[in-house]
Order: structure tokens, then C-alpha cells, then sequence
């Protein structure tokens, strides 16, 4: 073969082969061929050549070969369906199995940071209390002896008193001597 005949041959190779009498799956399309108004086979012109019950005898295979593969369609599809709910139900079973485990474990983890919280807190709030015992002492320490301190004061404002009366006394009987 020339080199000419060989690009032919790739080229009508490589475009793809479409039957125009085929028809379109194309629903824009307006006039796209419609199985359902145009049948494949056109039976109006049959009866005109062949009797009736010749028709129905070749009809009768044909029938029953197309409710055979409706029932194979429909068993098919009722076994897909089947498949399918099992799939589902499966996934939703590991699904509701992983969602099981991961409130478990979110579960444990959270009792766990609530007892360590909780053990924290608890040893914190004895030290508090023990600080705030600690500051009661204190204030009632320091109270009496601020009650102390008054006690005495009081004492030594009044020998004071009593001194500066004295002194006084003593002024007023030296001046009158003199």
C-alpha cells in the first residue's frame, strides 16, 4: 500500500462512523426520531399480506422474548436493589459503630480531664481553706493585740493625765510660795 492509501485508512479510522437513519438521543432536538410514535417495524402494511393469525404466531416468540427480558430486567434490578439496601444498611452499621467508638472514647476523655480537674481543684481548695484559717488566726492574733496596744495606750494617757495634774499642782504651790 502507498503511504497515500495508509492516511486514508487512519483518517476513516479515526472519525467516528454515526448511521444517520439512526435515531437521536438529542431531547432539543425537534426532530429527533421518537420510538414511541414511530414503531420499528411498521405492522400496518404486514396484515395486508398475511393473515391474522399468521401475524400472531410471529408475534407470539417475539412476545414472549421480550416479557423474558423484562422479567430478567426486573429480577435484576429487584437484585440490585437488595444489594443496594444491604450496602446501606452495612454502611450505616459501621457508621453508627465508628460514631459508637468515638463518643466512647470522647466519653473516656472527658472523665478522665473531669477527675484530674477535679483532683486539681480539690487539693486548690484545701490550700485555700487552710490559707483562709491561716488569715483568721491572724486577724483575731492581730485584733487582741491591737486591744492590747489600746489597753495600754489608754493607761498611758491617763498617767499622763495624772503626771501633767501633778506637775501643775506642784507649779501652782511653787508660785504661790513665792
Amino acid at each position: 500500500m502507498s503511504t497515500k492509501e495508509e492516511k486514508d485508512m487512519e483518517r476513516s479510522a479515526k472519525r467516528p462512523r454515526v448511521d444517520p437513519n439512526l435515531p437521536s438521543d438529542d431531547s432539543q432536538n425537534p426532530d429527533a426520531i421518537m420510538p414511541a410514535k414511530n414503531p420499528a417495524v411498521d405492522t400496518s402494511e404486514v396484515g395486508s399480506c398475511y393473515s391474522g393469525s399468521d401475524v400472531q404466531e410471529a408475534r407470539e416468540p417475539v412476545q414472549k422474548r421480550t416479557q423474558d427480558f423484562k422479567g430478567s430486567i426486573i429480577q435484576s434490578l429487584l437484585a440490585k436493589r437488595k444489594q443496594f439496601e444491604k450496602d446501606i444498611n452495612a454502611s450505616f452499621r459501621s457508621l453508627n459503630k465508628n460514631l459508637q467508638s468515638i463518643f466512647r472514647t470522647q466519653q473516656k476523655s472527658r472523665q478522665e480531664l473531669h477527675s484530674m480537674h477535679s483532683q486539681i481543684f480539690e487539693s486548690l481548695y484545701h490550700k485555700w481553706l487552710d490559707e483562709v484559717g491561716r488569715a483568721r488566726e491572724q486577724e483575731d492574733h492581730l485584733n487582741r493585740i491591737a486591744q492590747q496596744q489600746m489597753k495600754i495606750l489608754q493607761k498611758a494617757i491617763e498617767d499622763h493625765e495624772t503626771k501633767i495634774e501633778n506637775a501643775k499642782d506642784l507649779c501652782n504651790a511653787f508660785l504661790k510660795v513665792w
